[in-house]
């Protein structure tokens, strides 16, 4: 059964400025590889729900687990943070996106 897959506004954000970044810059071949990988990982990542690198982590006193995919779009990389619901009729929830060489996310 294949998930919905929706995004937080924090992703979007990011998404949205890289894409704008690259395209100030006139890389529209590297858009469109990017473009190409990102439908990729929305078609593996609602067909497969344990893709990625699994992280638990405790927010507000719950326990959750969150995992990550890696874009690979030469010459960068791009890592997606997303959780995925334990229940199969609630969508896989796209959280945060860094670039490149950025392939951690840091925790407080």
């Amino acid at each position: 059964m294949k998930r919905d897959v929706i995004a937080t506004p924090l992703f979007e954000r990011n998404l949205q400025a890289f894409l704008d970044s690259y395209a100030d810059l006139g890389a529209m071949r590297f858009i469109e590889r990017l473009k190409i990988s990102y439908l990729g990982m929305m078609e593996n990542i609602s067909t497969f729900e344990e893709i990625g690198a699994a992280r638990r982590r405790t927010i507000n006193g719950k326990s959750i687990t969150l995992r990550e995919y890696v874009l690979d779009v030469e010459p960068r990389d791009f890592l997606i943070l997303y959780r995925v619901p334990p229940e199969p009729d609630q969508p896989i929830i796209l959280l945060n996106i860094r670039i490149g060489g950025q392939n951690k996310f840091r925790w407080t």
